[in-house]
């Protein structure tokens, strides 16, 4: 098998790769590449070009970042079902909540290395791969905005975060959905936010999910109709502390199989995939069971 480390080198610390592959040379008869990222989306490029040179290989993929590192990973990956992957976090990781609050143990390199491989559900849609969640609404139109501040290269850091929260309490607009999955349907509803999540947390410490299982076939659907700037605000309170009756309350949560989503007017709409932001007019998104051989630690070691 030959293990393959990307490094996005915009989470992790400057000096990680070099690290890294110091820390890999003690390792005996251990086959290994470590590349590091240099520009945005070029995890996928990267993957892409190693499955091909690699056509005949059992390969190891370590995604070295965070969450949307992940999913540009998996994007350069033809077929989920052959390679291995796993993480060694930086920055946001909450997929990794469904098996550990305790990061520290997927950073253990020889944990990693030998650890144990399980089979978890991901995300597919028409636009492309996610493995912890999909949301659209006021949330990812706040995303969309901060990720504009933050390309506007003002040299400002936290900002974009605290201005993209702002809007998404106080101002952005709930917006008319036809949403329908295997458990709910709705037309011409007015619609804060929505998400469809495979993980049980989202944006680091808001809990979505009605369980931390993530190979049962299912995602939690969870739809938030606020009325007013407040109830958004105990929205975000109720999701932090899981006081999932009071989501309920403001709208719907159930767990579903697929999901499709449109404006109601068809006009265009932001999805956040796990961090990275897509244009579309439509959504349409699946669970696909245990497809995809997820690496987890080794424990004592």
């Amino acid at each position: 098998m030959i293990h393959v480390f990307i490094v996005n080198t915009a989470v992790c610390e400057t000096a990680y790769a070099q690290k890294l592959r110091k820390a890999l040379s003690e390792f005996q008869n251990l086959s290994y590449y470590v590349f590091s990222t240099r520009k945005p989306g070029h995890e996928k490029e990267l993957v892409e070009l190693l499955c091909r040179f690699f056509d005949n290989e059992e390969l190891r993929f370590y995604c070295c970042g965070g969450s949307g590192t992940m999913r540009n990973m998996l994007e350069g990956i033809k077929d989920l079902s052959k390679a291995e992957v796993t993480m060694i976090p930086f920055g946001t990781s909450d997929f990794l909540k469904a098996f550990t609050d305790d990061y520290s143990h997927f950073r253990n390199l020889r944990a990693i290395i030998y650890g144990e491989v399980v089979y978890v559900d991901y995300i597919k849609s028409n636009l492309g791969i996610a493995l912890n969640e999909i949301s659209f609404g006021a949330n990812t139109d706040s995303l969309k905005i901060g990720e504009n501040i933050k390309n506007a290269g003002f040299g400002l850091k936290r900002t974009p975060y605290l201005i993209s929260t702002i809007y998404a309490s106080f101002l952005a607009p709930n917006r008319l959905f036809d949403i329908s999955t295997d458990g709910y349907s709705t037309a011409g509803e007015k619609c804060t936010f929505s998400v469809f999540g495979n993980g049980a947390v989202m944006g680091g410490r808001f809990h979505i999910g009605l369980n931390d299982v993530v190979d049962d076939g299912y995602a939690t659907f969870a739809t938030v109709m606020a009325k007013t700037p407040f109830q958004r605000i105990g929205v975000l309170r109720a999701s932090a502390t899981e006081d999932r009756a009071y989501i309920k309350d403001c709208g719907y949560i159930g767990l579903s199989k697929k999901i499709k989503a449109r404006r109601s007017n068809g006009a265009s709409f932001f999805v956040d995939m796990d961090g990275e932001i897509f244009p579309t007019v439509e959504l349409e998104a699946e669970i696909v069971r245990q497809g995809l051989k997820f690496v987890i630690p080794k424990r004592g070691v």
